[in-house]
Formats: C-alpha cells, structure tokens, sequence
C-alpha cells in the first residue's frame, strides 16, 4: 500500500535548505513558497523516469548572465509560513563505525527575512543543545548562529565567521555552510553547460569562491534542474587544489503526484572516506507552535 503524499518524504523544492516536508494539513501552502533547494540525486530511482528532449548547447556570451539571473531566482524564493520536523542524522567513520543522532529542523518567518534551524536533541549518553540557526535575507550574505552548550560554562549564541562555516556541523560531514547553502552568495557564478543528468534538463552552474579558506571549498559544480523550481540533482565541492571534496545525493527519491519527494540525503566526503545521512521523519509531525 502506498504512504499518503504528506507522509512520502521532500520535494525537490525543499532541499535547499534541508527544511523538512511540513505537516500535512500545510502542504499546498508550503510548496507555493517553495525554498529553494539544495542538492539532489545519484544512484536512486526514479518513480516516473521522463524522455525530454536534449537541451541546446549553451550561449557563452549569455553564460554570467544566465548564471546570476538563475541564482537570484533560487535567493528569491522563501517559506510562506513556519514549519517543524524532526529526524536523524547518521554518521559513518572511514572505519565503519556509525552513529545516529537526533535532530529537529525548524523554519521561522520574520517581516524582513526567514530562518532555518538544525538543533541536536539529547539521547542516550549525549546531552544534545547544539543548535544552529542560518537567517537568510535574500540576496543578502546569510548570518550563521551558533550556541553550543559545551563550548564553555556559560555557553552564548556566537555570530560565525567564514572560516567557521567551513566546519562540520555536530561531527557530521555537513559543513555549516552547506545548510545554508553558503556557495551561492558568492560573486563569481557561471553556467558551463546545459546537459541531462538523470533524465532531467539541467543548467550546470559553477560557482567560485574568492577567498577559499584553508581545506575548504573554493568552487562548487551543481546541476540545476531547468524546470522551475530548480531542484538541484547533483553537486561536487571541490578545494583550492581542484580535488573533489564533498559530494551530496538524495536517496529514494521519487516522484509522487506530480513532486518530487525524497526521504533521506547523503553527504559523502571523500578526503576522509567517512559520509553522512540525513532521515527526515515523516509522519506526525506536528506544525511548529508558531504555525498553529
């Protein structure tokens, strides 16, 4: 028996901000405000696979144009109301040795601009409080946040700094810039190329980093569906040596009337050989206190 469209996992729209799929009497609404998204698909199947017709090879001359018209449309787009999940994040060591950890996502909408959250909750042996809070405002460069109760006695929220964004989130292979998708506020963005990537028309967009800080990302490759709203289906991250860094897939993602839905996404990180899976809990999650 088939799982009902709000309990079958997150569109493509909602990946980039790996915001979860909201409750499901907030679903039209929430998909009309659709986030942007982040990156999507690898080895996964598809419920309804589509023919499209081989895009056109790309207009040099139009590709910064493009480039920056795409990314403006993707900063644009912003939640319509706030919304409340909770899953798991599971980390695997290049050794095999794994460990799962809860977390709760959250989305707050402000009259100027929206914030997405990432708290770690307690579990056995584990306190939990960690949290992060990205505010999005825009084309405007996001603002990271993090309290993190074991810093010190008397933990505060402290404003992030660039480098520190380049740093994995809970020890996971999420860098804090990831979850809020950081490369796309950089200045130089070009289109290389338009080609299928799964069956899927995409613009592949490159985005350069202009002061890659040491270990981290000075350039991402992302593949950016043409259709609106633009799910990303793949992206490598790549450092200041042009060696791949990260790559980031969904898993079971599929097509459920006329969305596509996906229920877990994977960050593999292959500079350590460890990677790191993001499950979203899809049913009875409830809308956040402020949404009701």
């Amino acid at each position: 028996m088939s799982r009902s469209h709000a309990q079958r996992g997150f569109r493509i729209s909602d990946l980039s901000r790996l915001t979860p799929v909201p409750h499901k009497h907030q679903a039209t609404r929430f998909l009309r405000g659709s986030l942007l998204l982040f990156l999507v698909c690898s080895s996964v199947c598809f419920a309804q696979r589509q023919n499209e017709p081989r895009p056109a090879p790309l207009d040099p001359v139009q590709a910064e144009q493009e480039a920056r018209a795409l990314v403006a449309e993707m900063l644009a787009q912003k939640p319509d109301q706030n919304t409340t999940n909770s899953g798991s994040v599971r980390i695997r060591d290049a050794a095999g040795k794994t460990r799962e950890i809860p977390v709760r996502f959250e989305i707050f909408l402000t009259p100027t601009n929206w914030m997405s959250a990432y708290e770690i909750l307690p579990s056995a042996g584990e306190p939990g409080g960690l949290k992060l809070t990205v505010v999005h405002s825009g084309d405007q460069p996001n603002c990271y946040k993090l309290f993190d109760p074991a810093a010190a006695t008397n933990a505060v929220t402290r404003k992030l700094s660039p480098d520190q964004m380049m740093t994995p989130f809970a020890g996971s292979d999420f860098w804090i810039a990831d979850l809020g998708l950081e490369f796309l506020h950089w200045p130089k963005q070009r289109l290389l190329k338009r080609e299928m990537r799964h069956s899927k028309s995409c613009n592949v967009l490159e985005s350069v980093n202009p002061a890659p800080v040491p270990g981290g990302y000075a350039r991402v490759v992302s593949w950016i569906m043409i259709e609106s709203p633009h799910g990303i289906v793949h992206a490598d991250a790549f450092n200041a040596q042009g060696e791949v860094l990260k790559r980031f897939d969904p898993k079971n993602l599929e097509k459920v009337q006329g969305e596509y839905q996906v229920e877990e996404i994977e960050m593999r990180n292959r500079k350590t050989g460890s990677e790191t899976v993001i499950k979203f809990n899809l049913a009875n999650n409830p809308p956040s206190e402020a949404a009701r």
